[in-house]
């Protein structure tokens, strides 16, 4: 089984999810290693539901935050394992290089995951609780998503009063690329 540093930077991190195989419908070794390193987590509550994975505080803060992203990748075409390129020509203020990673879900949705599980492991102490969700199958049809089948069947677990769904999209809204749509939208208060 892969083991996750979660000391790691989170480039050094992403690399290390990027290279786990995670296809839709075959997220057990990516399942695995997030248990895990969750597991070692001391203030984290950790449950799993077949390949997706919970972690919550238990602060007794007055608000919870849901941050979730999924595990599964499309197929491969020829993009694993995971490269680390300098960028032509691109260099920070400071005139370092800059660099790029490349690889199966580097960016949809192992970068996102690699910052939820930075977060899970570094922030012991938030100012309100956090629920991390890492959940499997949301490349395929709906009816496979584990972020759905635990909001069916484990409604508690995903509890929260304030959600971030993990998905690149150059923080734009993006509505169904694939041909499914959820929407629940609730809003309540004065500006």
């Amino acid at each position: 089984m892969a083991v996750l540093d979660l000391d790691a930077d989170v480039v050094t991190l992403t690399t290390a999810l990027v290279n786990i195989a995670s296809e839709s419908h075959h997220e057990g070794d990516i399942a695995d290693a997030v248990e895990a390193a969750l597991r070692r987590v001391d203030h984290l509550e950790v449950q799993r539901d077949g390949n997706t994975v919970v972690a919550s505080t238990s602060l007794g803060r007055h608000q919870r935050v849901v941050i979730a992203g999924h595990l599964d990748t499309v197929p491969a075409a020829n993009n694993l394992p995971a490269r680390l390129m300098e960028a032509a020509g691109e260099t920070s203020s400071e005139g370092i290089s800059e660099h790029r990673l490349y690889g199966l879900g580097a960016c949809d949705m192992k970068g996102g995951v690699a910052v939820a599980l930075k977060l899970a492991g570094d922030v012991a102490t938030p100012t309100r609780d956090v629920t991390y969700v890492f959940y499997e199958a949301e490349e395929v049809e709906g009816i496979h998503s584990g972020l759905r089948r635990i909001s069916e069947q484990q409604p508690a677990w995903i509890a929260g009063d304030f959600a971030v769904i993990m998905e690149p999209t150059d923080a734009g809204i993006e509505a169904g690329c694939q041909g499914t749509l959820r929407v629940r939208v609730i809003s309540r208060g004065r500006r």
